[in-house]
């Protein structure tokens, strides 16, 4: 059941009457956190990390919740990028603090409305949804990725040197992602093994999925390293071999001008006699004669590849990966049963962009 929470007060009441809670705030006013902290008596390190930039993914255990920090994916411009999710998992209490909108919370913000029981019975179980959630929207990179890889093994073996700035886009793209997500790998890993009054076995089995989803990314990404040299390779045999053609036909071409050469070095001696000489306009016949011949072997070096130009270049293959991060959560599958309890989840939003929720208590 989805609701505005107008008065915090309305949000313990709920609590005390053992509803799971979602609380999503985005928000990085110092004050705001520093209530929502006392408010809800998350630890105050936990708090002071939310403000700290760009935490690395990690996790703290304390005494009656536990504090995550996650990365989901987003975009800056035409480049991919990363937004910290922080994560507060109490009893019945799941805080998620982000400073921009991410598309997998919205996705299963949305979804939880729809479909009460994804959320589970429990904070932790919420978290695991999320995490496999997270996990799976950099799925999409991967894929895409790879996708972009196959198009540019085809530009590699015509040489075509923008295959160098689209290698490190790639590269650059990927390392973006690795650095987030092979630590985010170790924080579930570690959350689904350790034993912590609140991770259940349920949310563990969830996390299980997540870390699976997680573990697909990260070898996807190592192979595509790989498959990235192996492109590299290709251009640079490529352009090798374009190479030592255009020198075997620039020798073929100067033998075959050599004997020429040398008989108008002959005939072009300071004698009488040579045709057309005394003619008016012998000049301009034999000028036009020079410049088609250099055009005409102009036009067969382009047709041959050895001279391209502007606008026979391939275009680009990719100008980064910010399409594929702003993409849609594809629907998944979820063999999670309806809970036949007759709990409900509360969904409440705290987010300032649409002043649904105040994280302040009204002022007397």
């Amino acid at each position: 059941m989805a609701m505005t929470i107008h008065d915090m007060d309305q949000l313990d009441t709920m609590l005390e009457a053992g509803q799971l809670m979602w609380l999503d705030v985005i928000t990085t006013d110092p004050d705001e956190l520093d209530a929502l902290g006392e408010r809800f008596s998350f630890d105050p390190g936990a708090i002071e990390d939310i403000l700290d930039v760009e935490q690395l993914p990690k996790f703290e255990d304390y005494d009656d919740h536990v504090f995550v920090v996650i990365h989901g994916l987003s975009s800056d411009g035409d480049r991919v990028d990363t937004r910290e999710v922080d994560c507060f998992i109490g009893q019945n209490l799941f805080v998620t603090v982000h400073a921009e909108p991410v598309v997998g919370i919205d996705w299963l913000w949305d979804a939880v409305q729809r479909h009460e029981h994804l959320a589970g019975d429990s904070a932790d179980e919420l978290f695991g949804q999320l995490a496999e959630v997270v996990g799976r929207r950099y799925i999409e990179i991967a894929n895409e990725i790879e996708s972009r890889i196959d198009r540019l093994a085809e530009a590699a073996l015509d040489a075509d040197p923008s295959v160098l700035q689209e290698v490190q886009t790639l590269r650059r793209e990927e390392a973006t992602v690795r650095k987030m997500l092979r630590p985010q790998l170790l924080v579930i890993r570690d959350l689904r093994k350790r034993n912590m009054n609140e991770i259940g076995k349920e949310a563990a089995r969830l996390l299980g999925d997540a870390y699976d989803v997680h573990r697909q990314v990260v070898e996807s990404l190592s192979a595509t390293r790989g498959l990235l040299t192996d492109t590299l390779d290709t251009y640079r045999g490529a352009s090798a071999d374009q190479q030592a053609r255009a020198t075997t036909l620039l020798a073929v071409y100067s033998a075959l001008l050599l004997p020429l050469t040398l008989i108008t070095g002959w005939y072009g001696m300071n004698v009488r006699g040579l045709p057309a000489a005394e003619r008016q306009h012998s000049w301009w016949i034999v000028t036009l004669i020079m410049l088609a011949i250099a055009l005409v072997s102009a036009i067969v070096f382009v047709q041959i590849g050895l001279i391209r130009l502007p606008g026979t270049r391939q275009g680009r293959v990719t100008a980064g990966l910010a399409a594929a991060a702003k993409a849609p959560v594809k629907p998944f599958t979820m063999l999670r049963k309806p809970v036949t309890s007759g709990s409900k989840t509360i969904v409440a939003s705290a987010r300032r962009a649409t002043g649904r929720a105040s994280l302040r208590r009204p002022s007397s």
